[in-house]
């Protein structure tokens, strides 16, 4: 199972809540029941271990894919496509492809 881990920057003029609203209200539904999503999961990064610095991420996402093909003509739904670039309204994303090997 392929698992893309999601690193989340706020854009500039954001309010967490405002993110945080909008993820549990429209984005998170809307991904959880995507066919090629197993899981979704997200966090709010509180700090790093052992160190007073800042965190180079505020939030962290989870998604377990079930169907890397099915995940790709769910991203090219109309809604999707929608509620993406909302989130690129909202936040800069990374978006790293893993592999659990162990």
């Amino acid at each position: 199972m392929t698992t893309m881990v999601v690193l989340v920057n706020l854009n500039e003029g954001v309010s967490p809540e405002d993110y945080e609203r909008w993820v549990q209200e429209s984005y998170a539904p809307a991904v959880k029941a995507l066919p090629s999503v197993r899981d979704w999961r997200a966090y709010r990064v509180g700090g790093l271990l052992a160190s007073d610095d800042v965190p180079p991420y505020r939030y962290v996402v989870t998604v377990d894919i079930g169907d890397l093909a099915q995940l790709g003509r769910d991203m090219a739904d109309e809604e999707m496509r929608g509620l993406l670039s909302e989130l690129h309204r909202f936040a800069g994303v990374v978006q790293l492809m893993s592999e659990r090997f162990v």
